[in-house]
């Protein structure tokens, strides 16, 4: 009561005010910022507020003098007329759109309401008006409309799915169109079939989901669901599901809110980068260059085992070997040179210097071998240079193949013309010239251009010069001199040798340098050969084509051979029956020809082989196999075929075979041959190899046994003596491992639970005026600016769960993490980072090594980003065994390491410690090599074996 009765006192006055005195009234008229204007009853307007003489563009008086036909459009008058007047007369509002014209001409809707005023004995004596632009009123609603309608293009677009699912029930509250692309099913059927999704899920993972729908039940969630299911089409497809739980006051489980992504794409990508991996770690695995380290005596630290391969010394024995002892002695001389050149430079403070020596070596069996080396400083954990590092690569051959081009470039003119083969020289210039004007001219494919021109075919042979040909050539084409063939190539192309030559044209014309095929040519006295035509452009000679060097190869011979050989089916009944394998000649899918030795091997009679089909015969455990290796014979799309499986006699044995399947003629006609071979015995030696290899590797463990434990005794005390450090290791191991669990289990809060919530309301708010045709402007506004609050806070809160944890990790692995961490870091920091990871995919790393390299260089790359100045950082992870290898260099402007790591820790910033303290904690070792001006590098190493996941 006393509140009222103060707020009370308060009010009345600046009630008594208002009524007092009229500017204290126009003051308020003029704050709303609406327009509003006060009229007589025949509307004429008395008093209008800036708002309002801004929207007509007149000043009041003014408009009072106007006549309102001037200011007033016909609909407009007549509205004045018929319906506001009358309305006021009776003491009624009245609301509704016109048009009226400002001072400069121009026409406005307005939306504008009307007010009658009474005097003390209730006549009608003004009214009052508000206007507003009707277009002003009119945006908003039509943004509405078009966030709507984005919101909904969104939905429909999206390949995701949002859904909202009651449990147990397992009937949908929402679900996205989406989900039709998504599964094939439309909404309708979803609204059918409750828990749908059960009936779709692959029969492999229906255990899967029976599992995690009674978790579900139960009130448990996981961070990710993903599982396969078959889409209607038939198709299985891979899906990833992240759900959030929805309960009541009680905490009853009611149902789950979530988003589901079809992630078959990536699955796919995965397995062509594994086996692209696998690939590429082939051939790193196998290569053959020598990669080793010096100390600054020029005294061998380090070389791969392919030093043995190359050098045929071990690396024990080229320690105990000076450098010069194994060198030539002109060898010897250019690798002193080399030195004083690196001291000069060294001298200058230059010590980026790369020299590149070729030397020859003396080998244990007193042959000589070239090497190409490549040789650069190393520098220790302050920065100064501390050995050498280099690569070796066996040049001998290389060598031995350019002094012998050098020796035959005097010969090649005698050669080409003693040659027994067709050779030719040709000037292509004129051709390349041509083919540059129709690429100039927006053709891109030749192919398409010249089935659709054809005589630009022919036109390109008169463009290919003739410069020289060879004896054997004038004979392959009877001409009597050289003379006869120089010119154009229209003299000896056929018809039906056309084809080839559009080939070459449109290698040619797409940059291709070499081509090899059979076609015919027209000899000078009319008659048609078959040859073998290969054509190649010299190096120097590519970007212009002026010189082009062609063989000829005659086998017309060979063609009528194959010509006869295919049309008598003869011969292969003879060579059938005398081969040991099995053979079958099938024609129609059926087979015609038999021979004994697949009678023998199979066991079944010729008239049971001919009702049977060799799939019959194959052992149902390699049936899948067998299936796949014949894929593409049976799909039509390849001729021959090779596979090897086993099969079941008539007489229940097993045996190994090898088949080899390819199309002959047979009577005239396309046929395939089936040749079955068996391996059984070679099979059965494999086998008994295993088993002696397996009993030998039992011996070398027995042995191992018995030296394990004579060295058990002798390392007792050293044991003892380093468990006070392992304590103290494995406490401060365990520290971080509960600290990564702590910031993983953070981070999955956060991301699975907070920012779910939050894109659960952000929906909510985006739909929350759904259903309303008319919104108040301000409450719409502030709808507006809680979803851009909501926006920003669900970024932010994932942007924490990242930092704390990267998904990417978890997902898709430690090397695919990284590529994310250098990525991001590159374009939010404006400097480029060069990644490159080789090997460490098939390396089952543990938690604590994975999470430990992963912040090791997640801290490296901040470094660079707050304090080197890069404008380029390179980051090396490779697998170099015994260890990993983690390089990390930028081009900043460098520091001295040892000064930089005593300010740290009395700045108590532990960057660099903490980088340290990791890798000391997973085996490894950190060096950092920096000077002012140079750049940094920081190189860890992290021992394989300590580093593989255990079990």
């Amino acid at each position: 009561m006393k509140k009222a009765s103060k707020t009370r006192l308060e009010t009345e006055p600046f009630a008594r005010n208002l009524d007092n005195d009229p500017h204290l009234f126009r003051r308020l008229i003029d704050a709303t910022g609406m327009a509003v204007s006060i009229h007589d009853k025949k509307l004429v307007p008395l008093y209008g507020n800036a708002a309002y003489t801004k929207l007509w563009g007149y000043p009041i008086e003014e408009l009072q003098r106007t006549p309102m036909e001037t200011v007033l459009p016909k609909k407009t008058l007549e509205i004045y007329r018929n319906e506001v007047e009358p309305a006021i007369a009776a003491g009624r509002h009245w609301q509704g759109e016109y048009g009226i014209r400002s001072k400069n001409g121009q026409l406005h809707n307005i939306r504008s309401r009307f007010d009658p005023i009474p005097d003390g004995s209730g006549e009608i004596t003004h009214a009052i008006s508000i206007n507003q632009n009707a277009p002003d009123l009119e945006r908003p609603r039509t943004d509405m409309e078009a966030a709507r309608e984005s919101l909904n293009f969104i939905s429909n677009s999206s390949s995701d799915i949002f859904f909202r699912l009651k449990l147990p029930e397992g009937t949908y509250d929402y679900l996205s169109p989406s989900v039709e692309r998504f599964s094939g099913y439309s909404l309708e059927e979803y609204d059918a079939n409750p828990l749908l999704i059960r009936n779709i899920i692959h029969p492999d993972w229906q255990g899967y989901f029976q599992e995690t729908f009674e978790e579900l039940l139960r009130g448990e969630v996981r961070p990710e669901y993903e599982f396969q299911f078959i889409h209607k089409s038939g198709e299985p497809r891979w899906a990833s599901q992240r759900v959030v739980l929805l309960k009541d006051n009680a905490g009853k489980t009611l149902g789950i809110e979530g988003i589901a992504t079809d992630v078959t794409a990536r699955k796919h990508a995965e397995e062509l980068l594994r086996a692209s991996e696998e690939k590429y770690r082939f051939l790193t695995e196998n290569i053959t260059d020598i990669i080793w380290t010096m100390d600054d005596d020029y005294k061998l630290t380090y070389a791969t085992p392919s030093i043995v391969d190359i050098l045929e010394y071990s690396f024990e024995e080229l320690q105990d070997i000076p450098l010069t002892k194994i060198l030539t002695p002109g060898s010897a001389k250019a690798m002193e040179r080399a030195k004083e050149q690196r001291r000069k430079a060294e001298a200058r403070g230059e010590f980026g210097l790369i020299n590149q020596v070729e030397m020859e070596f003396l080998l244990k069996n007193g042959e000589t071998l070239w090497v190409d080396t490549v040789i650069k400083r190393l520098f220790d954990a302050k920065g100064q240079p501390n050995g050498y590092q280099g690569v070796s690569r066996d040049i001998t051959q290389r060598r031995e193949t350019r002094i012998a081009m050098a020796k035959s470039e005097a010969r090649f003119r005698t050669l080409f013309e003693d040659s027994p083969i067709s050779l030719w020289e040709e000037d292509l210039s004129r051709l390349k010239t041509y083919f540059d004007e129709l690429k100039a001219g927006g053709v891109t494919d030749f192919r398409q251009f010249f089935y659709d021109n054809p005589d630009r075919l022919a036109y390109c042979a008169t463009l290919v010069t003739v410069v020289d040909v060879n004896k054997a050539t004038l004979d392959l084409l009877g001409a009597s001199s050289k003379e006869d063939l120089l010119g154009n190539l229209e003299k000896v192309l056929t018809d039906s040798s056309m084809a080839a030559f559009t080939e070459e044209m449109i290698l040619l014309a797409s940059g291709g340098c070499e081509y090899c095929g059979e076609i015919t040519n027209r000899t000078l006295h009319g008659e048609t050969i078959w040859v073998m035509v290969h054509f190649f452009v010299p190096d120097e000679f590519k970007d212009t084509l002026s010189r082009v060097i062609v063989s000829l190869l005659n086998v017309t011979p060979r063609k009528r051979a194959e010509q006869a050989l295919m049309d008598s089916e003869e011969r292969y009944r003879v060579l059938a029956e005398n081969s040991q394998e099995g053979v079958v000649v099938q024609q129609d899918g059926k087979p015609i020809y038999i021979n004994e030795s697949m009678v023998e091997i199979v066991g079944y009679s010729l008239n049971e082989l001919k009702e049977m089909h060799l799939p019959e015969l194959v052992h149902p455990q390699d049936r899948e196999s067998f299936n796949y290796q014949l894929a593409g014979l049976t799909a039509g799309e390849e001729k021959e075929a090779f596979a090897s499986f086993r099969i079941i006699t008539r007489h229940e044995q097993v045996r190994w075979v090898m088949l080899n399947v390819k199309p002959i003629m047979w009577e005239g006609r396309e046929a395939k041959m089936a040749i079955l071979t068996d391996v059984t015995h070679h099979k059965a030696l494999e086998a008994e190899l295993l088993t002696a290899h397996g009993q030998m590797e039992d011996r070398v463990k027995k042995r191992t046994t018995e030296l394990s434990e004579a060295n058990t005794q002798l390392k007792a005390e050293a044991e003892e003596r380093s468990k006070a450090q392992e304590r103290i290791l494995s406490l401060t191991q365990e520290i971080i491992r509960v600290q990564e669990d702590e910031r993983q289990r953070i981070a999955r809060d956060l991301h699975d639970n907070v920012a779910q919530d939050l894109s659960s309301l952000m929906l909510r708010m985006e739909t929350l005026f759904d259903g309303h045709s008319r919104v108040d402007l301000e409450l719409h506004k502030r709808g507006i600016t809680v979803m851009h609050v909501l926006r920003g806070a669900i970024a932010s809160v994932r942007d924490i769960a990242y930092g704390l944890r990267p998904p990417a990790l978890d997902q898709l692995g430690l090397v695919k993490a990284l590529e994310n961490l250098c990525t991001e870091a590159g374009s939010r920091h404006s400097f480029d980072v060069d990644f490159f990871s080789t090997g460490i995919q098939d390396i089952a790393l543990d938690f604590d090594t994975e999470i430990n390299i992963y912040r090791m260089v997640q801290e490296a790359v901040r470094n660079i980003a707050r304090h080197a100045r890069a404008k380029t950082a390179t980051i090396r992870l490779v697998k170099s065994h015994p260890d990993i290898l983690i390089r990390i260099e930028d081009n900043g402007q460098g520091f001295l390491v040892q000064e930089r790591l005593t300010t740290s820790d009395s700045e108590k910033r532990m960057g660099l410690r903490s980088m340290e303290e990791r890798a000391r904690l997973i085996g490894g070792s950190m060096e950092i090599q920096s000077l002012p001006g140079t750049g940094t590098r920081i190189i860890f190493k992290v021992p394989i074996d300590s580093a593989r996941r255990q079990g």
